[in-house]
């Protein structure tokens, strides 16, 4: 494996990874994130010589290619496990309009998109806030379809709710029929 030697030098046995090896288990669906504003970033060595990272794109524009390049990389029917967008009601519509509308391209192209998951479907508080020292606000992220509203601490339905709830209630025109039906996703999933 291109990684074996890296591993080794990181720690791992050698008979660790051989019994890893004998062991392998296959997967029916590839679970995939995609947040347009975290999920496609450039690595680089910074000028102190570290490696770091940056945003390449803010709006998602590389979903639908990364869908396909890990279909045809694995041979496995996809299921979007969590996507959101961080912003204000508009940015987030956006996103979940051109993220269903690329999963309904991706089915028509016979590639097996079988699930979505938008995520969360509430305000969350970022992870940094266990170790933060900021007021709670600070730490508040709107990626949800309902909203934290103010200090009466009551969840409050944004226009999403209803968007969202309209691609479910009709998914043959929200998202369309998988191109070869049933059995496309049959031939690319490993035998049970």
């Amino acid at each position: 494996h291109p990684l074996f030697g890296w591993l080794v030098r990181n720690g791992a046995s050698p008979d660790d990874l051989a019994r890893v090896a004998e062991q392998k288990m296959t997967i029916d669906v590839l679970g995939m994130n995609f947040y347009p504003q975290w999920s496609t970033v450039q690595l680089y060595v910074d000028s102190a010589g570290r490696l770091a990272y940056r945003a390449v794109e803010v709006d998602g524009a590389g979903f639908r290619s990364l869908i396909e390049d890990y279909h045809h990389r694995y041979r496995l029917p996809i299921m979007v496990t969590e996507t959101s967008a961080r912003g204000d009601v508009t940015v987030r519509s956006r996103w979940l309009t051109a993220s269903v509308t690329a999963v309904k391209q991706l089915r028509e192209q016979a590639i097996p998109v079988i699930g979505y998951t938008w995520f969360p479907l509430f305000t969350m508080i970022d992870w940094r806030y266990r170790f933060g020292r900021g007021p709670l606000r600070d730490y508040r992220l709107d990626l949800g379809l309902y909203t934290l509203n103010g200090p009466s601490g009551r969840w409050q339905a944004t226009p999403l709710v209803e968007q969202f709830s309209h691609y479910v209630s009709d998914p043959g025109h929200s998202v369309g029929h998988l191109k070869g039906g049933s059995d496309a996703v049959a031939a690319t999933s490993p035998a049970s």
